[in-house]
């Protein structure tokens, strides 16, 4: 017995050794194994201090005068070689990678030798009143022979003869007010419509549709001039008489030649002619041209909001008043298509735990002259902002994430290079891309923050701006001392007057491929003019004028705007790249589909009730939305950051959850835009719709003559919508729990 209880004791003490040492093994993981605590941490915060540091204004001054010291439209010499050139040897030698993507597409041009123009055509043929066949130079700095007259890329070309009418915006309501309460007949007309409110590629389209045969778009003063017309550049940043805003009028995107496919050696390339392009005339003109013949019109006074700041007293046409009444308009364009090679650059800055995900920054490099805010503004500042992480590398920064820095091409003739990289590359990027963080150019004034972004990026805009130290030192004094103080002081948001407003995305920029057409969450950020200006865009959009003069001698004289937003992206980057949980907020989404649905409900909710319909089926699809949001955000409070798996678990739903509003067959069946949640307005490209495929289902329903077919249409439309929510609701709830419990069949 006494024996038993000592070998007892024996066995009892290897026992407690045995857990000990097993006990000691697992609490203490083993220097091989170091790597599982490091990659269970955030990346440490002394590199965004040191990122903000590194960014310097004076560096992205230099970038932009060597970016904007030449004319560099997509195709040319200057932006397929020299430009990415440098950008691709820079990215080469101080990040981990750079390549290039070739891609051949159908570009467009003025002929240099034989100018577009308008004139008055006298019944005897005589040609008065010329408008401008190039811009006037008013500084040296825009004395360059390459310099591309102004033109709107893609418009047919032809010599139209008709009577001119004003159109005011070109927007369907425009047209449906001339010819249903005017009752005018506008076949063979040529619209003279002002920029501003809608797409310029929609006003062309929308002019056709109602029987004109050309069109000239010009800036009215009441959009882009503030104040007196005699304070205009160079004396000020308001844009002269003799600025005429370029800029395509094709509404689709990417190369119209190879819808949905990429353009690479490889491609089916459809034949001019079988490719939906425009099909009426267009060119631009600037106001000093426009008041010649807007002067001259006859015709009904226009109603009050169609007047613009000209000095004449605006009438609609159609045609001249005496002793012009027995003239015409004409219309000269000779603009001609042709294939270029366009490139995108791509900079690759390696994840040390997760490179198989990827933070992508993109950029677009092509502009219709010098672009030295737009695009050039945002390329200095994305160059700055790779020099500055090349410098984190260099001190031993290495992200948990993959970094992509892309610069697109052709961009402006309708988001090619980004649509044709998504076409050709989105496989990849659909399922590894964590978020698009867009900036188109850095500056359009100097007043305030201006972000668009999918709800589920707001909070992480507002922690990055949070950050960054406000450029305006009289915005400092009077105590709002960063960018997001300024920005929530102008720009409240309607449903909080706490946070700042934040824009729904259309398809204005390159953001547009990766949110309509694979979902990925994006955001697109830019310092902004006062909001108190009725403003179409900053007044020398797409002209000539758009200098490095401009920017460095009126807009931000020591670029400390460009450093503020080359900072809120480096912040949002290095969150996305370093942070272990993504900052993707689901409850933001969820809450932002409640208001949508109420809004919705506010604006339709009468005319549905007529046809019995409701939006019932929608809100109980956001109810179980918001459920899984709330449910899935407790998760991640309660989340084992040492497990690797389940922190990839929570960010794949996170990172995924943008694409189950993702509809395979678009919306209302374009499938340039798949969102169903936001995608851009059927009638207004650049701007972005909720529940698009709704709005579209309901516009100007009540005077289609085919009433049974268009309510047909808005059943289907809801019942997408619920689908398309409850669906999402699905991807963000815990996957071990998929069936919800039950066992039933």
């Amino acid at each position: 017995m006494h024996r038993m209880k000592i070998l007892g004791l024996i066995a009892l003490s290897l026992a407690s050794l045995i857990i000990g040492i097993l006990i000691g093994h697992f609490a203490i993981i083993p220097p091989q194994l170091s790597w599982l605590r490091k990659m269970s941490k955030d990346g440490d915060l002394k590199y965004s201090k040191q990122l903000h540091q590194e960014i310097q204004a004076e560096e992205i001054h230099k970038n932009l005068q060597f970016f904007s010291r030449r004319p560099h439209i997509a195709g040319s010499l200057q932006d397929e070689e020299v430009l990415v050139n440098y950008i691709h040897n820079t990215w080469k030698s101080s990040l981990d990678g750079s390549k290039i993507y070739n891609y051949t597409v159908l570009l467009s041009y003025p002929n240099a030798s034989d100018p577009n123009y308008v004139a008055i055509l006298s019944p005897d043929g005589v040609e008065s009143d010329i408008s401008d066949k190039v811009e006037k130079i008013l500084s040296p700095d825009q004395n360059d022979s390459t310099v591309v007259n102004p033109f709107n890329a893609y418009s047919p070309p032809g010599v139209i003869v008709g009577d001119p009418v004003y159109v005011n915006y070109g927007t369907v309501e425009d047209f449906q007010y001339l010819t249903r309460n005017l009752s005018m007949n506008l076949t063979g007309t040529v619209a003279i419509a002002r920029y501003g409110k809608i797409f310029r590629g929609d006003k062309v389209n929308n002019a056709g549709n109602f029987g004109c045969t050309g069109v000239i778009l010009y800036s009215d003063p009441a959009d882009y001039v503030v104040g007196s017309l005699d304070r205009v550049y160079p004396v000020d940043w308001w844009l002269p008489g003799t600025g005429a805003q370029r800029g395509t009028v094709l509404i689709s995107d990417g190369d119209p030649r190879t819808p949905f496919y990429p353009s690479t050696d490889s491609a089916f390339f459809l034949d001019e002619k079988d490719i939906k392009l425009p099909k009426i005339p267009v060119t631009p003109i600037g106001y000093n041209d426009a008041v010649k013949y807007l002067s001259k019109l006859s015709g009904n006074e226009v109603p009050n909001a169609w007047k613009g700041n000209l000095d004449i007293t605006y009438r609609v046409g159609p045609g001249f008043a005496s002793p012009y009444e027995a003239s015409k308009i004409k219309l000269y364009v000779k603009t001609y298509n042709e294939p270029k090679t366009i490139r995108n650059v791509f900079g690759f800055i390696e994840g040390q735990y997760e490179p198989d995900r990827y933070v992508v920054l993109g950029n677009h490099r092509d502009a219709w002259v010098f672009g030295a805010i737009d695009p050039s503004s945002g390329t200095a500042t994305m160059m700055e902002l790779s020099r500055a992480l090349s410098k984190l590398l260099q001190k031993g920064w290495r992200p948990r994430r993959s970094i992509l820095l892309c610069s697109w091409g052709a961009e402006e003739y309708g988001l090619i290079g980004s649509t044709e990289n998504i076409e050709e590359m989105g496989k990849v990027l659909g399922s590894r891309a964590v978020a698009y963080l867009n900036v188109d150019l850095a500056l359009a004034g100097n007043s305030t923050l201006r972000a668009l972004a999918t709800p589920i990026l707001h909070q992480l805009l507002f922690e990055a701006a949070k950050k960054v130290e406000n450029p305006n030192p009289d915005e400092i004094k009077a105590g709002r001392k960063t960018v997001y103080d300024t920005w929530v002081k102008s720009l409240p948001s309607s449903h909080d007057p706490n946070v700042p407003r934040v824009g729904e995305l259309g398809s204005g920029s390159d953001y547009a491929p990766f949110l309509q057409i694979i979902g990925v969450s994006s955001a697109d950020v830019r310092y902004n003019y006062d909001p108190k200006y009725s403003l179409s865009s900053y007044p020398m959009y797409h002209s000539v004028y758009e200098t490095v003069d401009l920017v460095s001698r009126l807009m931000d004289r020591g670029f400390y705007y460009h450093q503020a937003v080359a900072r809120i992206w480096g912040e949002m980057a290095l969150r996305l790249a370093d942070d272990v949980i993504l900052q993707f907020d689901c409850v933001q989404y969820a809450e932002t589909l409640h208001r949508i649905v109420k809004d919705v409900q506010t604006s339709y909710g009468p005319k549905l009730l007529e046809h019995n319909i409701n939006l019932n089926s929608v809100k109980k699809a956001a109810d179980e939305f918001l459920e899984a949001a709330k449910a899935l955000q407790s998760r991640i409070e309660k989340i084992n950051r040492e497990n690797p798996l389940e922190v990839r678990k929570i960010n794949d739903q996170l990172m995924q959850l943008e694409r189950a509003f993702i509809d395979p067959l678009g919306v209302t069946g374009n499938l340039h835009y798949r969102h169903v949640i936001y995608a851009p307005n059927e009638h207004n490209l650049y701007a972005a719709s909720s529940f698009p495929g709704l709005a579209s289902a309901m516009f100007d329903i009540e005077n289609d003559p085919d009433q049974e077919r268009r309510w047909q249409q808005v059943k289907k439309e809801i019942s997408v919508i619920a689908y398309t929510i409850t669906s999402a609701a699905s991807t963000i709830q815990d996957p071990s729990n998929i069936g919800g419990g039950s066992t039933e069949h």
